[in-house]
């Protein structure tokens, strides 16, 4: 009995002990619960701020993830600037020694803007050399914006009495890439004092319309010079894209005879990677083979 009642009193004091941490941990956990719901609750507040300034602060301070990457590369042949253009030999010798051309462009989509990488050759009296550049190009999300220039090509010498000459600009927009150009009806040298008149400058020309969306793309879809193997089923599934477009990589490629244009486009979807990787030894769909010459 002596040792009973010490006992009973150490288990007691343990007791209480526990019961005091208990309530001190709910408190805690309580407090947690509610941080966390207020922090929830302010970052769907945030998400629903339109303000494009705001909106690219808070991307740069969080890391978001790379969903799409696209190659981007055109040609525009001598049709295209003898025919289309109408360039005489004097505004072809000022483009080739002023003007810098595209030789790829890079997009990188992530979830809350697109990275374009450009590059480029200098004009032929700077060495002919290459550079690259890159742009950050946030959408709005209304959509409404009118994009951002990657490249720009002025077609003739700046000229007194234009607000601006003649020019070639690659614009990138939300979901599709385009090639524009402003020309003159009228850009002829005024006789005997060797200067240009005016002239008056005509409405935008669509040249080039390249979407981003693999399903307007799919009509474009063709084999990849750099691979070996090719699907050659082109019939469309249940969910409306043809079996290659199901591929985390594609490569797509339009050619116009009659404006003498040429585009070549690859994308690496990364949303799909990890699908397509998991379930490509399932795929028992035709493989396209190179015969033996």
């Amino acid at each position: 009995m002596e040792l009973l009642w010490p006992a009973l009193g150490i288990c007691a004091l343990v007791a209480f002990v526990f019961y005091v941490l208990a309530k001190r941990w709910q408190q805690v956990f309580q407090h947690q619960a509610r941080m966390i719901r207020r922090l929830g609750d302010r970052l769907q507040a945030l998400e629903e701020v339109d303000d494009p300034v705001f909106r690219r602060r808070l991307y740069e301070s969080s890391p978001v993830p790379l969903e799409r990457v696209f190659t981007l590369s055109f040609h525009l042949g001598q049709r295209f600037w003898r025919d289309v253009l109408q360039v005489n030999v004097e505004n072809l010798h000022f483009l080739q020694e002023s003007g810098a051309f595209v030789g790829s462009i890079k997009l990188e989509a992530w979830r809350s803007h697109t990275v374009a990488t450009i590059t480029e050759v200098l004009p032929q009296g700077k060495g002919a050399r290459w550079q690259t550049r890159s742009l950050d190009f946030y959408p709005e999300v209304s959509g409404t914006n009118e994009g951002i220039v990657l490249w720009e090509l002025p077609l003739a010498p700046p000229c007194p009495g234009l607000e601006r000459p003649p020019y070639l600009e690659l614009r990138l927009h939300r979901n599709f890439i385009e090639l524009r150009g402003r020309l003159l009806s009228a850009l002829e040298e005024t006789p005997g004092n060797n200067h240009r008149s005016s002239g008056t400058e005509s409405d935008d020309l669509l040249f080039l319309h390249i979407p981003l969306d693999p399903n307007l793309l799919a009509e474009f879809q063709t084999r990849d010079p750099a691979d070996e193997t090719f699907i050659a089923e082109k019939s469309f599934g249940a969910d409306g894209f043809p079996p290659i477009a199901q591929s985390w990589q594609a490569f797509y490629e339009n050619r116009d005879e009659n404006t003498g244009t040429e585009w070549q486009l690859r994308l690496h979807d990364l949303r799909l990677k990890s699908d397509w990787e998991r379930h490509k030894f399932l795929d028992t769909r035709t493989i396209y083979v190179p015969r033996e010459k």
